[in-house]
């Protein structure tokens, strides 16, 4: 919980809560002279009891007013219920307790559901986590949008919960939707830097190549905001044998990869993507990240699997299905120019 007042507070579909004095929802409110009810209490002072006991996170005291009557749906000032403001402070425990009691996890005010709220909350991703199980076993839908037409996948990806994206996914949640301006779940995760949702996303079988209103993919915009590990990942692994491809030998493509000016600059190529692992980006860009643990458990580094012949690739336990995925992608992969000195950090590898 929150350790002081904090209004203003940020709300999903980019929009923020009143910072009137008098909205009755001072999140973080820690004042716990009202811990117990002392007697009967008239219908205002009871209602300003629960909110003091929702932002307290006074279990014990919520339900002791939910056994007196009030309801758990109960409507407040700009028509959040309980459940909605336990769900923004990922109180699990206050979650869990008014879904007991009956409150509905379908609710939304103005667009905003509850799903939403708890998948844009701040807190810890596990704490999240349980909010959203929660509200899903309660049979909220992961494909409501809010009214820029964001789903909860979207602020999960927004905000770097790959764990929660793929809980929503298992649910049901469609991981290619599109926003208002034509933003999916994978360009909101490109945009604002979070790799590991990025690789999750692709595992769920999200497009790389749809495009944003004004005709970005999310590898164009993760470039404009200055994320160059997932410009060149998810350049990497669009798919080698669409587009204008120059026609290379194997001996070429090779040479082009591994071949730079020093040793140096052969070892940065391939340790700038120790976030996702050289191999993992190839095989990835292939569909054929099945083949990544057998690979490791044999120590075949990329350098090795692009130097192959065609035996070792059978002593290797590789099909020849792959073999040809593999052999195909070796002769039509264009690898641009590498200027090592413009990025201190990445290999600047793209994919026309």
């Amino acid at each position: 919980m929150a350790t002081g007042t904090l209004r203003g507070l940020a709300v999903a579909g980019g929009g923020e809560s009143s910072e009137s004095e008098d909205d009755g929802w001072e999140i973080g409110y820690l004042d716990r002279a009202v811990q117990k009810l002392k007697g009967p209490l008239l219908p205002e002072e009871k209602n300003e009891t629960f909110k003091k006991a929702l932002t307290t996170g006074d279990i014990s005291l919520v339900e002791e007013l939910l056994d007196s009557g009030i309801s758990v749906d109960s409507s407040f000032r700009y028509g959040w219920t309980p459940l909605m403001y336990a769900a923004s402070v990922s109180n699990v425990e206050l979650v869990r307790v008014l879904l007991d009691r009956g409150a509905n996890a379908s609710f939304d005010k103005d667009k905003q559901t509850i799903l939403i709220t708890a998948c844009s909350a701040r807190g810890s991703e596990e704490q999240i986590l349980k909010c959203v199980e929660l509200l899903l076993s309660r049979n909220a839908d992961p494909n409501v949008a809010c009214r820029r037409l964001m789903t909860p996948i979207m602020y999960a990806a927004r905000d770097g919960h790959p764990q929660v994206v793929a809980l929503l996914v298992a649910h049901g949640a469609e991981v290619n939707t599109q926003d208002e301006n034509g933003y999916t779940a994978l360009t909101w995760a490109a945009r604002q830097g979070h790799k590991n949702v990025v690789l999750k996303l692709l595992e769920l079988g999200a497009n790389k190549m749809l495009q944003t209103k004004d005709g970005k993919t999310p590898s164009e915009i993760a470039k404009r905001n200055k994320h160059l590990e997932i410009f060149n990942f998810l350049s990497l692994t669009l798919n080698p044998l669409e587009g204008k491809l120059q026609q290379l030998t194997k001996e070429e493509t090779i040479c082009k990869l591994l071949t730079t000016d020093s040793d140096k600059e052969k070892d940065h190529i391939f340790s700038s993507y120790t976030a996702f692992g050289d191999l993992e980006v190839f095989l990835h860009g292939l569909g054929l990240e099945h083949m990544t643990d057998l690979l490791k458990e044999r120590d075949i580094t990329l350098r090795h699997l692009l130097t192959m012949r065609k035996d070792e690739f059978t002593k290797n336990g590789i099909t020849s299905k792959d073999q040809q995925k593999i052999l195909a992608a070796l002769k039509e992969l264009e690898v641009e120019e590498i200027k090592f000195g413009e990025l201190p950090e990445v290999a600047k590898l793209e994919i026309r």
